[in-house]
């Protein structure tokens, strides 16, 4: 019996021209809600001078470009496929795996090594200007039935990532006239982050060796190191053994409370206020304190591989797409940090002018015993947060006239979008798993993990792209240690790890 396929539209197709792949993640519109990760490529771009074969003539023919859709991972052990190579093999285009070199027709996913791929049809509907590309929906797991599909995410794949900024700042003086908020030191050392001679082999490895650096910009360089080199097979595990984890553990400093920081934090009370952004001084405070939440979210990102490396959900592990999804933020995240450093440096300043609070810490010490927990609070409560917040943020930016420190928040709000759909994808996950509700398991996460309400205004429509319908986030606050606390009544709410940048 044949089985009527169905399609999901995916964008305009002159919206492929920008890169010749991209991560594409689909989501199920109804519950239970099902992720799925494809990579969708373009051979060669959309020819509209071709000769018409009937009339032998150079006319208004359009022929569009060799398009392919296939899984995101290797059939055989989970390779990340973003950045493997593609060659021609006989008439064929193939991509080839990084790991292990086994090759996998486009069109059809064959091997020579007799492994199959899953692949998808693509059809591009229209021509020229109002052509737009379609992919072949994706069957749901355990379902006999046909679903409707959403794309959550379309993400050209890329390997650019901002180096740290320079900091030749040993004569320069920080008293400019910031008041309190500077340090009482009068001079920052240049920052000369190189990598260590001797690197960890495996991706839980790099995850301690991060959580352990105190160096942003050596926590920034580690990262990139460890995605590249995940992606060319050069790391000997992605998901850990459980003896790996054990000696990673038992080494010195073992799994951290705490990560380690060249700049000392302080309560989140006494940070003094940004301003609106009218002036210069007020811009460098907004960007110092992003920089600071997203130095955080570096450690965060490896923290929740590092942390939850052994956990099992019904007697078995997290799969290998959970660690390579979180060592995607981490690499996110230290590009925003990158972005922000450059930034600041550009503007007289330097990450560290200023003082900084680690509120967002305080919630991942919180959450350390319970994925759920960790995810609820940190990835749908705090970077949800961000989103809301970052267009008002940016909007004052803009007011400024400061263009380039726009460009960079307009940046990281898209990745922040990704980095929420990571964490809803993975909450329902373990829902699913545990066969529970997602809605109400996330709201009484938030109930016993975190104190004070929920605060608008919502960034509605970029939280429902993350996932996040209004049935997660409306009415919603948190009784964390409301009975212990004496100034219960002036409970800052979620101010506390998303400063908000007014």
């Amino acid at each position: 019996m044949n089985t009527v396929k169905s399609f999901v539209r995916i964008c305009p197709l002159k919206a492929t021209l920008s890169h010749t792949r991209f991560h594409l993640s689909l989501r199920t519109i109804d519950p239970p809600v099902i992720y799925h990760r494809l990579l969708l490529f373009r051979i060669n771009k959309p020819d509209s001078s071709v000769v018409d074969e009937e009339h032998q003539t150079a006319g208004p023919s359009w022929k569009a470009p060799e398009l392919y859709c296939m899984e995101e991972t290797c059939p055989h052990l989970g390779a990340p496929m973003s950045h493997a190579e593609i060659q021609d093999i006989e008439d064929a285009k193939a991509i080839v795996c990084p790991w292990h070199q086994y090759d996998f027709d486009l069109r059809d996913g064959s091997s020579s090594t007799g492994l199959q791929a899953c692949t998808y049809e693509v059809q591009v509907k229209g021509s020229e200007n109002d052509a737009e590309v379609w992919v072949e929906a994706p069957h749901a797991e355990g379902s006999t039935s046909s679903r409707e599909w959403e794309l959550v995410e379309m993400r050209g794949v890329s390997e650019e990532f901002l180096d740290p900024p320079p900091i030749p700042l040993a004569s320069l003086s920080i008293n400019s006239g910031y008041g309190d908020s500077t340090p009482s030191r009068t001079t920052f050392p240049a920052s000369a982050a190189t990598l260590p001679d001797v690197l960890p082999n495996s991706l839980l490895g790099f995850s301690h060796l991060v959580l352990r650096t105190a160096n942003p910009e050596l926590k920034c360089l580690l990262t990139r190191e460890a995605v590249t080199r995940l992606r060319a097979g050069k790391l000997k595990s992605i998901r850990p053994t459980m003896g790996e984890i054990k000696r990673e553990r038992e080494q010195e400093g073992g799994l951290l409370d705490e990560p380690p920081r060249e700049v000392e934090p302080i309560a989140p009370g006494r940070v003094g206020r940004r301003g609106k952004g009218g002036s210069e001084k007020s811009r460098i405070l907004m960007l110092h304190a992003l920089a600071n939440i997203e130095q955080y979210a570096i450690d965060l990102a490896w923290d929740i591989i590092a942390r939850f490396a052994d956990i099992q959900i019904n007697g078995e592990r997290l799969p290998n797409e959970f660690f390579l999804d979180w060592a995607k933020v981490a690499e996110d995240e230290a590009k925003h940090y990158t972005l922000l450093a450059r930034r600041l440096v550009e503007l007289g300043s330097y990450f560290g002018a200023h003082t900084v609070h680690a509120g967002l810490w305080e919630s991942a010490t919180q959450t350390a015993n319970s994925l759920s927990a960790r995810i609820a609070i940190i990835h749908l409560v705090a970077e949800a947060r961000g989103i809301d917040m970052n267009p008002l943020t940016l909007a004052k930016l803009k007011a400024a006239g400061d263009v380039e420190s726009s460009k960079v928040l307009e940046i990281i709000h898209a990745d922040e979008i990704t980095h929420v759909t990571t964490g809803h994808r993975w909450f329902t996950w373990l829902c699913q798993k545990q066969g529970v509700d997602p809605v109400s398991t996330f709201r009484k996460e938030v109930y016993y993990n975190f104190y004070g309400k929920i605060k608008g205004p919502f960034n509605a429509e970029d939280r429902l792209k993350a996932g996040l319908t209004p049935d997660f986030y409306e009415d919603l606050a948190g009784n964390l240690g409301a009975l212990e606390r004496e100034d219960a009544e002036a409970a800052e709410g979620d101010e506390r790890i998303h400063p908000r940048l007014t």
